[in-house]
């Protein structure tokens, strides 16, 4: 028997490659190593043929080198109230400076959280002022608490820059369109606070579109899609230069914004429903739509979405995700948002400093530096940076 939440949807994808014509994104096949790094591939030596020492420098050399990067981490609400300070070891959090200079984690993207309630004037106005309290504290972990070992980035090339400068390099998430309201000068707003994407929709249904899930008394679905008003947002979103990010949306909210996007989007921290089949994880198809329009899938380290309920995941069950979606997707077309700090999280991935065992893994089972380099942060930039294009593309012509 067929499952329905697997019928591939043609219409959107032949409608979503059509608006594709709109505006020339350069595949990422053919780009030049965005980071300047050696043509030379490191690990041309088949991973059969070494030894788990062999497999274990060889991973080193490759972290050490590359710009690694995760596209999601939550801030717990208690360092809102008190002062984001990561300078330090933090036992309650899995992100810190210390355990991501332990991990060679390099650059993170913090999100900006607001939890789902029902959809009035005081439910946005409350999620407003939430989501400023969390920019603030953002603002001056990197400008002051922390300053001289993290740094804002509000693009690819300050992500770049930063990195080669030694610092940390911080950037911001906004997981769930809700504290928009209905107010659209919000977006541009998010966007001069250095917001550089946003997550439509959380758990249950917001005012831009359906939720893959619900929350509490707010259903997952209401309207079918995207709204009106959430199909606005994503054109402005589009025209600023931000990522339009997927992840929680429901499976026709997925379609609709690829419809509607003229540029690229990102799914910030999913896994793959072949492999773990709940909603809240993409299905082959959206992972081949995200492939259609150059996106990225950011694979979650999350046991939730990695393995079904009751069936404990690992390391390796975080990267089967990823394997399948290399397989489907390709290699460009897929990355790693963990979702640490925010139920993220597996043995031997417990943490930013075990970042080091994924590459291993990754070498384990046969994956180039190029490859590896793409993964952990390489092709994201190239999606942010066609973000960036587009929106020249449609400031020229309005």
């Amino acid at each position: 028997m067929i499952n329905p939440h697997f019928i591939q949807p043609n219409e959107y994808v032949e409608k979503s490659m059509k608006r594709r014509n709109f505006i020339e994104l350069t595949a990422a096949a053919g780009m030049v190593n965005m980071l300047g790094c050696s043509s030379e591939n490191d690990t041309e030596k088949k991973s059969e043929s070494m030894g788990e020492q062999e497999i274990n420098t060889l991973a080193q050399k490759i972290h050490k080198n590359i710009l690694t990067l995760d596209t999601h981490d939550d801030i717990e609400y208690e360092f809102i109230e008190q002062g984001l300070d990561l300078g330090t070891r933090n036992e309650k959090r899995q992100v810190d400076l210390v355990k991501m200079e332990e991990g060679g984690l390099d650059a993170v993207f913090f999100a900006v959280w607001t939890g789902q309630k029902e959809l009035n004037a005081e439910t946005y106005d409350e999620a407003y002022k939430t989501a400023l309290k969390y920019f603030d504290a953002i603002h001056n972990m990197c400008k002051n608490i922390n300053a001289d070992k993290i740094d804002l980035a509000l693009s690819p090339d300050d992500v770049v820059r930063i990195w080669k400068s030694g610092k940390k390099v911080g950037m911001i998430g906004v997981e769930n369109g809700f504290p928009i309201g209905e107010d659209i000068s919000r977006v541009k707003e998010f966007y001069d606070l250095g917001a550089r994407y946003i997550t439509i929709t959380h758990m249950g249904y917001n005012q831009l579109g359906d939720s893959s899930d619900p929350h509490g008394v707010v259903p997952a679905r209401k309207y079918g899609g995207l709204t009106d008003f959430g199909k606005d947002v994503i054109r402005e979103m589009n025209r600023l230069g931000m990522m339009v990010d997927v992840s929680h949306v429901a499976r026709d909210t997925f379609y609709d914004i690829i419809f509607k996007s003229y540029a690229p989007v990102i799914a910030s921290h999913s896994g793959c429903r072949a492999l773990c089949n709940v909603p809240r994880n993409l299905d082959d198809y959206q992972l081949q739509a995200l492939k259609d329009i150059n996106g990225v899938v950011q694979i979650v380290a999350y046991n939730g979405y990695v393995k079904l309920p009751k069936e404990e995941a690992d390391i390796k069950a975080f990267v089967d995700h990823i394997d399948h979606a290399v397989e489907v997707a390709g290699i460009d077309y897929v990355g790693i948002g963990a979702d640490f700090d925010g139920g993220g999280g597996l043995p031997g991935f417990e943490d930013a400093s075990k970042c080091l065992n994924v590459t291993t893994d990754l070498v384990r089972r046969g994956y180039s530096r190029d490859d590896i380099e793409k993964i952990w942060g390489g092709n994201l930039l190239r999606v942010w940076r066609d973000v960036e294009k587009a929106s020249g593309k449609l400031t020229q012509t309005t």
